[in-house]
């Protein structure tokens, strides 16, 4: 046997750090996000729960047995909501439209004014 040390290169222990690194820090962001890191993680890898619950119900929505009357009732109220959301972000997607449209008019204008100066 050889008692030579084992030697590696610079790449070969950058890589071996990274293969710990970027998991950490993808866990570490969707954390920050607000997600489930190893959740998406199975996911994407299609890995299935072992204790044999749905996966879509664990992480998901909790879904509690309403009588129809009052889910009906939280539906429109539900619908209702996302209707004053929707025309709040619909009148500023709007709003934004002009203001993006008047600044392109500023800078035309600036740019005018600029080929002007240079031409004199």
């Amino acid at each position: 046997m050889s008692k030579r040390p084992v030697r590696i290169t610079g790449f070969t222990r950058f890589f071996i750090v990274m293969l710990f690194v970027i998991p950490l820090a993808y866990l570490g962001a969707s954390y920050y996000n607000g997600q489930d890191g190893l959740q998406n993680i199975e996911n994407f890898l299609g890995i299935e729960q072992k204790n044999g619950s749905n996966p879509a119900s664990a992480g998901g929505r909790k879904t509690v047995s309403q009588s129809p009357s009052n889910n009906l009732e939280s539906l429109e109220a539900e619908n209702r909501q996302l209707r004053e959301e929707l025309d709040f972000k619909t009148k500023k997607v709007k709003a934004l439209y002009l203001e993006n449209e008047q600044l392109k008019r500023k800078v035309q204008s600036l740019e005018e004014a600029i080929k002007e100066v240079k031409n004199q």
